[in-house]
């Protein structure tokens, strides 16, 4: 006859980490309350962007990456009072002009939670966004966190800090051209990133390379 003896030692970490992950759940059900669309941002331009030029930038350490000019949106639809964002390449992008009517752009979802930044106040002494869910501000010359992270609201802001660390998003470099607002992306990344991960799991079962047969 065998005996099992388990300590009971072992289950408090358990119960610990099942009540942090339940914690963070909860916090981030209840932050979906607030978010004006959800986690999704609810790209409102029904432009679905268009390639006018490529150029091949060849990378230290990858493969040649395509890098190109994608229009977003018609020029006029982008005000110093009406900012536009869309879903370019896969590429979520908020674009607005400061008052002298120059352009600016910033990833259209905030590095928190992935809530949208559509609307976020623009100041432009310190060339920084608001997001509006957070309350976070982000440098709009390098999308890095400037002064604190999730300042708002006071409790459910602290507590989403907490959970997620602080961390900048994306900005691209982006033109008025032709009549529109243009955005320079890397249309390859996401083929890329996907035909790495699927080589990695093919490598993995030794398939990759024939050996699996």
């Amino acid at each position: 006859c065998l005996v099992v003896v388990t300590s009971s030692a072992t289950y408090p970490p358990l119960r610990s980490t099942m009540l942090r992950v339940v914690t963070a759940l909860l916090v981030i059900a209840s932050a979906s309350a607030f978010a004006p669309t959800g986690f999704a941002p609810a790209l409102r331009s029904s432009y679905a962007g268009q390639q006018v030029c490529t150029k091949a930038t060849s990378t230290m350490t990858g493969p040649t990456m395509a890098e190109a000019w994608v229009r977003m949106v018609p020029a006029q639809d982008v005000t110093t009072t009406r900012q536009a964002d869309a879903l370019i390449a896969g590429t979520a992008v908020l674009v607005g002009r400061y008052s002298n009517g120059a352009l600016w752009g910033i990833s259209a979802k905030n590095s928190a939670t992935g809530t949208e930044m559509y609307g976020g106040k623009v100041d432009e002494s310190s060339l920084t966004i608001e997001d509006p869910q957070w309350g976070t501000k982000y440098s709009l010359t390098d999308g890095e966190v400037v002064g604190k992270w999730c300042p708002k609201p006071p409790v459910l802001g602290a507590l989403i800090g907490a959970i997620f660390p602080a961390s900048g998003v994306w900005v691209p470099k982006v033109r008025e051209q032709g009549g529109f607002v243009e955005v320079l992306l890397d249309v390859d990344a996401k083929a890329n990133f996907e035909k790495a991960y699927w080589k990695g799991i093919l490598d993995a079962q030794g398939k990759a390379d024939g050996g699996y047969y």
